[in-house]
This record gives structure tokens, sequence and C-alpha cells, in this order.
């Protein structure tokens, strides 16, 4: 059997999200929406998709999750101009349609087994209120027989709204009927089509359970029905199928620079087993985030590792070094904390955390002894080294996650950044936050942050901070770049996140700039 799912379109309904991704890929529960329409159907099935806007983000996508499935794609040239629509895409497909088919668009997702219904003309159809009515093709029914269609009009309860999908089988009366190109919103639909098969042959309506997801609300809905707190990054992806990890990102050159830190120690990473423009995959690594373990002394192994396997020594010219380290941390700091004042333009940082009073935002960076923090160390780093991107078993471990590059170099970057994140992810245990284990109020210039408690939390950082002091680094130094690097994650985050983050890290550096120095 043959499924044509449409992919063409720009997705202008899903607000941000339809400037950056194609639509059909937009992950739900782990998995990209087109990956869920996939797996409705048989192994054996064949499927036509119809591709426009980043067609090739769904070829790119479609070649590393589902490898073994079997994918014809159609170039739609018009997919966004007047006379654009499903309809004129759905035509572009004809010739690899003509046979007994099903359509599916690309913003739902099934819930009824398709195996056993019929191998007639059917629609899905789902019942929606007479206001939801415009936005579909509404079917008037009659003893389960499809009799009438008003396609984005406003409809009463006698009629139903077509979901997904529909099964074609008198498919020369349904191109016979679609070639009508007579427009509704400007757009050529399918209904034409659908008209046809009712009228010339019979259609028969059944009752689909499914998830729409045509708009941004919608996908918002669905998306928020899992109790985890959305950590994700507004131009960052991730998705598990069939035993792949796949990442997606807005940046290209953020994919090549982690293919090619990757590479430069494959040993540590997981395997990347194909990249594209927007779009990478690697082996699924059999272990547990280090966030899970319960025994404080696989720690000390972990950090012995790090100095044996990861940090490699890299010879750079200090001038360079501190070049860097200044737009790095200084220059980036300053830029990312504007973000945040541009998200939110009235922001004012709470007078005080936790019961103890702070200092405002612009005093506690100035009194950043900067200069030092410039001196870095140079050598080969994760970059976004906390318990949740540490992998372990009872054999290895393994590095996910990694950060692109330092200040634009791949090969290395400052000592300190790792040990300030891997501190960072000790004060802050962002799989409670992931697992929406935490609280953040805020009322008359005071925060209160409530945590989970985490039972291993104050021996783990004591084994961190004798570490430090056994080799001969600052851990005051360390404590503010962890302060600092909360502050370049908050714009990043989705609230009430971020402003924890604002106000956690701008607490760490007041605590160890001022509180710890008596200074006023």
């Amino acid at each position: 059997m043959k499924i044509c799912i449409l992919a063409a379109g720009k997705g202008t309904r899903m607000g941000e999200y339809g400037e950056k991704i194609n639509k059909s890929l937009l992950p739900i529960r782990n998995k990209a929406i087109i990956s869920h329409i996939i797996d409705s159907f048989l192994d054996s099935d064949e499927f036509v998709i119809a591709l426009g806007y980043r067609g090739y983000q769904v070829k790119e996508y479609l070649s590393m999750a589902h490898p073994e499935r079997k994918f014809q794609y159609v170039d739609v040239e018009n997919f966004e101009n007047e006379g654009s629509g499903p309809g004129l895409s759905l035509l572009c497909c004809k010739n690899y349609l003509n046979e007994p088919f099903y359509y599916m668009p690309c913003d739902c997702i099934l819930h009824t087994n398709l195996e056993n219904l019929p191998q007639t003309n059917w629609i899905g159809t789902t019942k929606v209120s007479p206001d939801e009515s415009i936005s579909y093709c509404n079917l008037k029914v009659e003893n389960g027989l499809v009799k009438g269609v008003q396609d984005k009009k406003k409809s009463n309860s006698d009629y139903v709204a077509f979901s997904a999908p529909l099964f074609v089988n008198d498919y020369e009366i349904f191109w016979d009927g679609l070639k009508n190109n007579q427009k509704i919103q400007n757009e050529h639909q399918i209904s034409n089509g659908i008209t046809m098969l009712f009228q010339k042959s019979t259609l028969t309506a059944i009752d689909i359970k499914w998830e729409d997801i045509g708009d941004l609300k919608k996908y918002q809905k669905v998306s928020s029905q899992s109790e985890n707190f959305d950590f994700s990054k507004p131009n960052e992806f991730i998705y598990f199928v069939n035993n792949i990890v796949i990442k997606f990102s807005t940046e290209s050159e953020n994919i090549s620079q982690v293919v090619s830190k990757s590479k430069i120690h494959s040993d540590i990473f997981p395997k990347i087993k194909s990249s594209g423009k927007n779009f990478f995959c690697y082996e699924y690594f059999d272990g547990d985030i280090f966030y899970n373990i319960d025994d404080i002394h696989k720690f000390e192994l972990f950090l012995n590792w790090l100095e044996k396997n990861l940090w490699n020594t890299v010879d750079v010219e200090d001038r360079k070094m501190n070049i860097l380290c200044k737009n790095f941390y200084y220059q980036k700091t300053i830029t990312r904390i504007n973000n945040f004042k541009e998200k939110y333009v009235d922001y004012q940082l709470p007078l005080s955390v936790n019961g103890d009073d702070i200092h405002m935002l612009d005093e506690i960076l100035e009194k950043i002894p900067w200069e030092e923090l410039f001196n870095g160390i140079p050598c080969f780093i994760h970059g976004d080294l906390n318990f949740g991107n540490i992998l372990y078993n009872e054999n290895e471990f393994c590095l996910i996650d990694c950060r692109p590059n330092f200040a634009g170099f791949v090969e290395f970057g400052d000592l300190y950044y790792d040990l300030a994140k891997l501190y960072a992810g000790l004060i802050i245990n962002f799989q409670d936050i992931r697992d929406n284990n935490f609280e953040y109020i805020e009322s008359n210039k005071t925060a209160k942050i409530n945590l989970k408690k985490w039972e291993l939390r104050d021996s783990l950082i004591k084994i961190f901070e004798d570490y430090i002091i056994s080799k001969n680094l600052n851990l005051q130094r360390i404590r503010i770049l962890s302060g600092i690097t909360f502050l370049n994650m908050a714009p990043l985050h989705n609230s009430p996140f971020d402003k924890l983050l604002m106000a956690y890290g701008s607490k760490l550096i007041n605590d160890e700039i001022f509180t710890k120095n008596n200074t006023a």
C-alpha cells in the first residue's frame, strides 16, 4: 500500500517553529510527527512525500530515523503562492499514486488501528464545535456515508470534520475531481476530489481517534501533556527513534562542529552515524545518566577518567587565549543578559534570594574579576559537562551533547569552563528541573527557590572541591564562573526556570564577591 504525506506547506500557523523547521518534524513524545504517522502503517508500505518548504530537512530526518522505509519524494514548486494548497500538492504526486492509496496530512497523529478498516473509499472524521469548523473540511454524513461537503465554512452540528486519513480506492474518480482547481480561501483544497468520490461512488465516514497538531496552540497543548518541564533550547530538538538519537539545530555550523569534535575524541563521544545541514544522529548508548548514580566513588573514578581521556592540554599562545576568554566570558555574558532583558523588558533582579540580600546586577557584574577569568587553561573540553550529559554503565563512560565550540574553536577551550559547568550541575540538579521538581516564587522584589533534596549533593560537591584544591586550581574562580554560566543559560530557557537561573546565578556570584569578602 502507498501512503501520501503532504509536507510541503510553510507551517505559517506554527508561529516561530514554522520559521525554523518543517512542521512535520516537530517533536511529540520524543519522535517527529511524521514518525508517528509512518509508525501507523505497515513496514512493507511505501510513502510518497510531497515536499516544498524546508523539504531537505524532511529528507535528512527520514534518512536517519527510518532508513529501512521506502520513500518517494516529490518536489512541489508552488507551495506558498496563490493556487497552492493540499490539493495542488497532492496532484503533484499523482504519477506515483495511480492505485489505491492513503492520503495523510502531516500535522496529526492517529490512534486508530487501520489494519481492519475497509478497502473501499473511506474518510476519517471527528466531531468539532461549530466555532472550530471553519478551520476544517466539514462533511454531511447520512447512514455512515458522506453526502455533502462544506470546506472551511462554519458548519452546524449536523456536520463532522475531516480528520485523517482519507483512503482512496477509486483513484481515477478522485483524480478527476481534484483537477478542478476551484480555490477556497485562495488555496487549492482536496475537497473537490472528496466530492467526486461520494458523487460518483461511495465514501464511508469512520470516526477516528487522533491528535490534531494543526496550529501552534494545538501543538503546545499536545506537548504540554507531559509532566516534565520543557528544558529544551529554542533552536534545538532531540528525537529518540529506532535505537538512535537524532539532534536538530537551526545552526548548520554547530552540526558540523559537533561532528568534527566527536572525531577528535571518538572514544569518549557516541559514534555519529550520519549528519546533514540541520540534523545529525548517533548510536544510542546503553547506560544511565550520572544523576542517577548511587555510589559517590563513581564520581572520583569519573574525575580521573576526565583527566586521562578528555582534558588533554593544547598549546595556545597566552594572548590569544586571553582574547578568546574575554569574548567568551565577558562579551557573551553581556549579550545574553541583554537577550534576557529583551525577553522581560521591565525585569529587575530580586533584592533578595532565599532570604539573603544581593546587590544589583550591574554592581555584581562590575565587581567580577574579569581579568583573572581571561587567563584560561587551554585544553580539549566538553563544554556542557553536567551529570545529565554523562552516561555510565558498568564498563565505560560516554559524554553526550558537547558544546560545538569555545569562542569559535573546536579543538580547545578553557579547562575552567568545564569545571564550572560540572560544578553548576552539582549545585542545581538539572534532571530535577526536567522532572519539574522545582519551584520559583517571586514577589515584592524577593525570590524563593525550592529545589528537590538530592541526597548525594553535598558529598559530591565535597569530592569535587577537594579535587580542585588537590590540583591547585582556583575554587572561587570556578564558583564565579558557575554563576556566570547560569546567567548565560537564562535567556535560552523557559519560564520560570529562566528567572531562577538569573536569580541563582546572581546570588552565587554575589556570595563569592561580596559576602565571603565582607565587602559592601
